[in-house]
């Protein structure tokens, strides 16, 4: 994390040290409703495993794989690479002056409480308007755990070495790309994970393995 985040000991609130710094207006959810579900192109199905479904896809020339990359090479026989999983307490308070804490999110390192940052989404600049008066606020007191879905990898050596054999294997892999964090075995904060993205579409499109309607 401290690779990642500065430690500052300011009233300075930003989150990183990059000079513009933003959330999309409408939310995240808005944003992948524009660019997913109102596209025609696109079929979105929920709760299944590919795994389970791959021979009944339809046939394509390319695959893009978001998923573990040990998930796709499960087959292969190697150990299975370690993540960090998380889950959430959801909790409604009313405290005095409306508000639990004093930002957004506040971190609890320490090991005397067992879960690792609050968030009061009360604090978002995008709520509607009058929301900061009401009595009541909600949080959520988020917990790492190594059970649940993958989040975040864990980039020990063990794991170092053994990523780098999913991923000759993966380079030798026709008709498959793969990219994100699962598939990458590397946190990608959210600025990262879209460059990463739209990096990858202009190699392909520059490979000619993929066509814009242009």
């Amino acid at each position: 994390v401290l690779a990642r985040l500065p430690v500052r000991s300011s009233f300075d609130d930003r989150y990183f040290n990059d000079p513009f710094q933003a959330l999309p207006q409408d939310g995240y959810t808005k944003m992948f409703e524009n660019m997913i579900l109102n596209n025609p192109d696109i079929t979105v199905r929920l709760n299944v495993d590919y795994f389970q479904v791959k021979e009944n896809l339809p046939k394509h020339k390319l695959l893009v794989f978001t998923g573990p990359i040990d998930a796709f090479y499960a087959s292969q026989g190697l150990p299975k690479l370690e993540y960090r999983s998380i889950f959430w307490e959801r909790e409604y308070l009313e405290p005095k002056g409306g508000y639990h804490q004093e930002a957004w999110v506040v971190n609890h390192p320490g090991s005397h409480v067992g879960f690792t940052r609050i968030s009061e989404y009360k604090h978002s600049p995008n709520q509607p308007p009058g929301v900061e008066n009401l009595p009541g606020t909600i949080i959520y007191k988020e917990y790492s755990t190594d059970e649940g879905d993958p989040y975040y990898p864990v980039p020990n050596p063990r794991n170092q070495e053994l990523y780098a054999k999913y991923q000759k294997f993966a380079s030798e892999e026709p008709g498959v790309t793969f990219v994100g964090r699962l598939a990458s075995y590397k946190y990608f904060n959210m600025d990262q994970a879209i460059l990463n993205a739209l990096e990858l579409f202009d190699k392909l499109v520059e490979e000619g393995k993929l066509k814009t309607n242009e």
